[in-house]
């Protein structure tokens, strides 16, 4: 009877201690574990999302960086392009030289200088040169374009039409007349023309203009 009092006592002692034993190996254990390894996935877990965010910052500033040096090559490449009227010659004065076909509207003939020799007339015994100046509304100089004078009134003889040179410049010659005046404080007017050669007198590129040369 003792006996079995004793272990039925025994095996009772062993049932609560397993089950102390459980309880701590389920909610005891596990609790402090859990804990531990939700921090160690948080962590995990922001390191990742830490490295996502750079590694996605990184390759946008690489874009970016890419894209601009080929955007500045591009528009240099097209600014440095070069252009203008075609059989342009650049002289040795640095003006540009351009045929008279390269003259098209909007763009006109124009004589922008126009200079005598003698600069006053005192004799109806010697010639009188007149230097023109041809060039268009650009600032060009033009070549080829046909240049026409005349007095006005008739009081010289009037030359024919003649051709710019290279430079824009052409030479005209008149004789004075018996009826060229030669008075103090008194000017003769002069008339001219500048156009291309195929265009009507009044119309295309042409211009017109009036000179004067002082006598005495």
């Amino acid at each position: 009877m003792t006996h079995r009092l004793i272990r039925t006592v025994a095996a009772a002692c062993v049932l609560v201690l397993l089950a102390v034993l459980g309880y701590f190996a389920s909610a005891g254990l596990a609790g402090p574990l859990s804990v531990l390894a939700a921090t160690s996935s948080t962590d995990s877990t922001s390191t990742d999302t830490t490295s996502s965010s750079t590694s996605s910052s990184t390759t946008t500033a690489s874009s970016t960086s890419t894209s601009t040096p080929a955007t500045t090559t591009t528009t240099t490449t097209a600014t440095t392009t070069p252009s203008g009227p075609e059989g342009q010659i650049k002289l040795a004065n640095g003006k540009i030289s351009i045929p008279v076909t390269s003259v098209v509207l909007p763009a006109r003939l124009v004589i922008d200088s126009v200079h005598f020799t003698p600069g006053v007339v005192r004799s109806r015994r010697g010639p009188v040169s007149v230097r023109v100046h041809v060039a268009d509304t650009r600032g060009f100089w033009v070549r080829g374009a046909l240049v026409f004078l005349r007095t006005t009134p008739l009081v010289t003889s009037t030359p024919p039409e003649q051709v710019t040179n290279q430079s824009g410049y052409v030479t005209l010659t008149v004789f004075p007349r018996a009826t060229f005046p030669l008075k103090r404080g008194y000017h003769v007017q002069f008339f001219l023309r500048t156009r291309r050669d195929g265009d009507s007198l009044l119309s295309g590129v042409s211009s017109r203009r009036l000179a004067q040369v002082a006598t005495r």
